[in-house]
C-alpha cells in the first residue's frame, strides 16, 4: 500500500507589530491545477508513493489576509504576477516515490484590513480536495488489474486523472473523456459527430468537404446559391413563396395555382374543374359551347342559345308559352302560329288566298269568308244584292254588275236605256217602259197608229204611210216602195211572202220557213259561227267555237282552275294549286328547294364547322365564302345532295366571312342561306420576361406567321385601379422595353393580336420589379 506525507511549512513573517499568522485547515470548491507533465515510473511491480511538500509564502504585514471566500470568486493572483503564482516541482526516486514540491505565494492583494481578518482554511480544504484525488489514484494503481501490472506510462500532474475532461473507468482502464475530447487521458480536442464522415478534424474544428457545412458537417450545401428568394435546406433550396426553380430565380405561378393545378413555365395548369390564371375560376361545362361567357362555372348563353352549357337553341319568347321548343323551332299547340306561337291561326290557312291577322283571314281582292273559300262580288254588290259565284244578283230595283245603278221599270222593255232609273226611250218608243209604240209622222193622216204603228188607209203603205201600198203590204217582209215590194232579205216574192235561208245555211243546217236550224256546233243565221262548249261556263268568252278563258281558268270548257306557269313542269295542278315534285317548292314549282338552319358549330383562326337542315333530297349543295370587306375573292366547292354539313378551311384568321349554300337540284340553284362569321385570331405565344430593373421591364414573345395589323401590350399595376400602360407596337416587333415602371410593383402583362381594330385572346403573365437601390 501506498502512502501519502504530507509536510507543511508555514512561513510566518512579522510584520511592523510583530503577528504571528496560524494555520487554519479551509474547504475550497475548486482546485486550480497549473500544468500536466510526462513519467515513466521505473519498477511496475512495487507500489507507487506520491509526497507533496507545500511552501506558501505570505507577504510581512499585519493587515495580511488570504480572503479566499471572496464572493465574487477574486483572483489572488496579482495583476501584475505571471500567469500562475503556483509552481510544482516533481522528482521521480527508484522506489516510484513522487514527490510533488507545490511554492504556493499569498499576493500583497489579498492583504489590508485587520478587521474580519481571514485565515488560510481556504488553502487548506484545497489541500485536503488534492489528498482525496491522490488517494483516488492509489486505490486505482493498487487494484490488481491489467492496467497497473504492466509498466504505467501515461499523464500525471496535479489536475485529476483524465486531464479532469473525463472518468477513469476500472472496468476499461481508460478515461471515459467527455464530449469534446479524445485520447488515453482526454488531452486532444474532438469534434462534435467525428464530423460526420463528411469532414476532417483539425484541432477540434471540423472541416468539411465540398458540398457539407456545419459545426459537424451534417449539413448538405446547395449546388448554387439560393440568393434572397430562398434557403437552403439539406442540399436543396426551399425557395420563398413566388419564387422557383434550383436557385429560386424563376417567377412562381399567381397564388400558387391556388392548390388546384401544377405550375409549369410560371403558368397554371389546372385540375379539373378549374380555370383562370390562378385556377381560382370554376369550369363551365363543355365551354359553353362558345354560345356564351362563363362566369365562376355558370353559363351566361348568348341570345338564340338556352341550357347548362348552351347547348340548345333557344326558341324566340320561349314560344310566348303555346308550343314546345325543338332545336330551336316552335312547335305550336293548336289554333297558334308564328315564329314564336304569338300569333292566332286562321281556317284552313285563309286557303291561300288571304293572309291571317290575330286569327282573322284577310282576304285578297275577289275572294271572302272566314276562311276566303268564297268568290266576293265587286263592291260586295254595294248591299243591294246578293253575291252567288262571284255575281250579283241585284234586288228589285237595282242592276248592274255591283248592283250600284237603279233599274228602270220592265227594263224599258229593251225598248231604251236606262239612266238613273229612267228610260230613255227608241225613237218609236214612249211611255214610262218605253212600252208604247209611236208613229212616225203621225202616219201621215193616211193611216191610224196603232201600238207605234200605222195602220195606213187602202193604197198606203210605210212606215208612216207616206208610200202607195204594195200587196199585201209586202207581208211585213219588205219595203213598198212605190207599190212595188223590195223584200227584207230572207224573203222573196211579189208581197215577199215566201222565206229563204242566209247563205242556204252554208251546209251546217236546214232551213225552215227561212230559218237555219243550224247543226250541233254551229249558230248564227246562216251557221256560219261555231258554237263553245257549255257557253265556256261563264267563264272565259268564245272565239271561233273555242273557249278563251278568263285568267285562273283552263279546259275546253274553261271548267278547271289553271296553276301558275303550268307548275314550270315539276308538279302537278289540283283544283288551282301546285304539288310540286321532291326538291321543288313555290307556287308554281320554280324554286328549288332551300337549306335552312344554317348553324356556325366549330371557328378557328382557319376553319369553320357548318352544319344546316333540308327535309327536300336534292343533287347537290353548293358553298360559297367570301371576305366581308371591300376586294375579296369569293371561293366555292360542292357538298354532296346526302350530307348536311361542311368544313371550310384555309381560311385567314381574323377575316369576317359571308358564308352561303344554296341547294342544287338538276343544275338549278335554290336561295341560299347565309351567315356571316369571322376566323378567331391566334394567341401569342412564348410571352417571357427579361432585363428587370426598378423602372423598366422588357419583355420578348415569339412572331406570328399570319398577317395582322399590329400588337397591344398593356401593363397593369395590380395594385393601383388605374395604373394601366397601353403600347401599340408593330407587326414586327417581337420584344419591347416598358419604361416608367414603379420599383418593388407588380404588374399584370397582356400581349394580344389586332387586326382589323378587332383585338385577339390575350396571353397574361406577371412580373414585379426590382426595389430601388438603397442610397448609402
Amino acid at each position: 500500500s501506498g502512502r501519502v506525507c504530507l509536510v507543511l511549512a508555514t512561513l510566518m513573517i512579522l510584520n511592523h507589530a510583530g503577528l504571528v499568522k496560524k494555520m487554519i485547515r479551509h474547504r475550497r470548491e475548486d482546485l486550480t491545477i497549473p500544468g500536466i507533465h510526462n513519467i515513466t515510473l521505473p519498477t511496475s511491480s512495487q507500489p507507487l508513493v506520491f509526497n507533496h511538500v507545500y511552501n506558501i509564502k505570505v507577504p510581512g504585514s499585519s493587515l495580511c489576509s488570504a480572503n479566499l471566500d471572496s464572493p465574487a470568486g477574486s483572483d489572488l493572483e496579482q495583476k501584475d504576477a505571471p500567469s500562475s503564482s503556483e509552481v510544482t516541482d516533481h522528482t521521480l526516486d527508484s522506489s516510484n516515490q513522487i514527490v510533488f514540491t507545490h511554492r504556493i505565494n499569498i499576493p500583497k492583494q489579498a492583504c489590508g484590513c485587520t478587521e474580519g481578518l481571514p485565515d488560510l482554511k481556504e488553502l487548506l480544504n484545497r489541500l485536503e480536495m488534492l489528498e482525496g484525488e491522490v488517494s483516488t489514484l492509489r486505490e486505482q494503481c493498487a487494484t490488481e488489474t491489467t492496467c497497473c501490472s504492466a509498466q504505467a506510462t501515461g499523464a500525471i500532474g496535479t489536475k485529476p486523472y483524465c486531464n479532469g475532461r473525463g472518468n477513469y473507468s476500472t472496468d476499461t482502464c481508460g478515461c471515459i473523456c467527455e464530449p469534446g475530447w479524445k485520447g488515453p487521458n482526454c488531452t486532444v480536442p474532438d469534434c462534435p459527430r467525428d464530423c460526420s464522415d463528411q469532414g476532417r478534424c483539425a484541432n477540434g474544428k471540423c472541416e468539411c468537404f465540398d458540398g457539407f457545412m456545419g459545426e459537424d458537417c451534417s449539413v448538405e450545401t446547395c449546388p448554387v446559391d439560393c440568393g434572397e428568394n430562398g434557403r437552403c435546406v439539406n442540399g436543396v433550396c426551399v425557395c420563398n413563396e413566388g419564387f422557383s426553380g434550383d436557385d429560386c430565380t424563376e417567377t412562381d405561378c399567381l397564388n400558387n395555382c391556388l392548390g388546384r393545378g401544377s405550375c409549369i413555365d410560371s403558368e397554371c395548369v389546372c385540375d379539373e374543374p378549374w380555370t383562370g390564371f390562378d385556377c381560382s375560376e370554376l369550369i363551365c361545362p363543355h365551354d359553353c359551347y362558345d354560345r356564351g361567357r362563363c362566369g365562376n362555372g355558370t353559363c351566361y348563353c348568348d341570345k338564340g342559345f338556352t341550357g347548362e352549357d348552351c347547348g340548345t337553341i333557344a326558341c324566340p319568347n320561349d314560344c310566348s308559352g303555346r308550343g314546345f321548343c325543338i332545336d330551336g323551332r316552335c312547335v305550336c299547340i293548336a289554333g297558334y302560329s308564328g315564329e314564336d306561337c304569338s300569333s292566332l291561326t286562321c281556317p284552313n290557312d285563309c286557303k291561300q288566298r288571304g293572309r291571317c291577322f290575330n286569327g282573322v283571314c284577310i282576304c285578297e281582292i275577289g275572294y271572302f269568308g272566314e276562311d276566303c273559300g268564297k268568290l266576293s262580288c265587286p263592291n260586295n254588290c254595294n248591299g243591294r244584292g246578293r253575291c252567288i259565284d262571284g255575281h250579283c244578283e241585284c234586288d228589285v230595283g237595282f242592276q248592274g254588275h255591283d248592283c250600284s245603278e237603279f233599274s228602270c221599270p220592265n227594263n224599258c222593255n229593251n225598248r231604251g236605256r236606262c239612266d238613273n232609273g229612267q228610260c230613255v226611250c227608241e225613237e218609236g218608243f214612249g211611255g214610262e217602259d218605253c212600252s208604247i209604240k209611236t208613229c212616225l209622222s203621225d202616219c201621215y193622216g193616211r193611216g191610224q197608229c196603232v201600238d207605234g204603228k200605222c195602220v195606213c188607209f187602202a193604197d198606203f203603205t210605210g212606215g208612216d204611210c207616206s208610200e202607195l201600198s204594195c200587196p199585201s203590204n209586202c207581208l211585213n217582209r219588205g219595203r213598198c216602195i212605190a207599190g212595188q215590194c223590195v223584200c227584207d232579205e230572207g224573203f222573196t216574192g211579189e208581197d215577199c211572202g215566201q222565206r229563204k235561208c242566209h247563205n242556204d245555211c252554208l251546209g251546217r243546217g236546214r232551213c225552215v220557213e227561212g230559218q237555219c236550224v243550224c247543226q250541233e256546233g254551229f249558230e248564227g243565221p246562216d251557221c256560219s259561227v261555231p258554237t263553245c262548249p257549255g257557253n265556256c261556263n261563264n267563264r272565259g268568252r268564245c272565239l271561233n267555237g273555242k273557249c278563251v278563258c278568263d285568267k285562273g281558268f283552263v279546259g275546253d270548257a274553261c271548267g278547271e282552275r289553271s296553276c301558275p306557269n303550268d307548275c314550270s313542269g315539276v308538279g302537278q295542278c289540283l283544283d288551282g294549286r301546285c304539288v310540286c315534285d321532291e326538291g321543288h317548292i313555290g307556287e308554281d314549282c320554280s324554286e328549288v328547294s332551300p337549306p335552312e338552319d344554317l348553324t356556325v358549330t366549330d371557328v378557328t383562326t382557319e376553319k369553320v364547322n357548318l352544319t344546316w337542315k333540308n327535309e327536300m333530297l336534292v343533287t347537290e349543295y353548293l358553298v360559297t365564302y367570301i371576305p366581308t370587306s371591300p376586294g375579296g375573292l369569293q371561293l366555292d366547292f360542292r357538298v354532296p345532295g346526302d350530307r348536311t354539313s361542311a368544313t371550310v378551311s384555309e381560311l385567314e384568321p381574323g377575316i369576317e366571312y359571308l358564308i352561303n349554300v344554296y341547294a342544287v337540284l338538276n343544275n338549278k340553284k335554290s336561295v341560299p342561306v347565309s351567315a356571316r362569321v369571322a376566323t378567331y385570331l391566334p394567341q401569342p405565344e412564348g410571352l417571357k420576361f427579361k432585363s428587370i430593373s426598378d423602372t423598366s421591364v422588357e419583355v420578348l414573345w415569339d412572331q406570328l406567321n399570319v398577317p395582322f395589323d399590329g400588337w397591344e401590350l398593356i401593363f397593369r399595376n395590380t395594385k393601383e385601379e388605374n395604373g394601366k400602360i397601353v403600347n401599340n407596337l408593330t407587326p414586327s416587333q417581337t420584344n419591347f422595353e416598358q419604361p416608367g415602371l414603379g420599383p418593388g410593383q407588380e404588374y399584370e402583362v397582356t400581349l394580344s393580336v389586332i387586326k382589323n381594330d378587332t383585338r385577339g385572346p390575350g396571353t397574361n403573365s406577371t412580373v414585379v420589379t426590382s426595389n430601388a437601390p438603397s442610397l448609402k
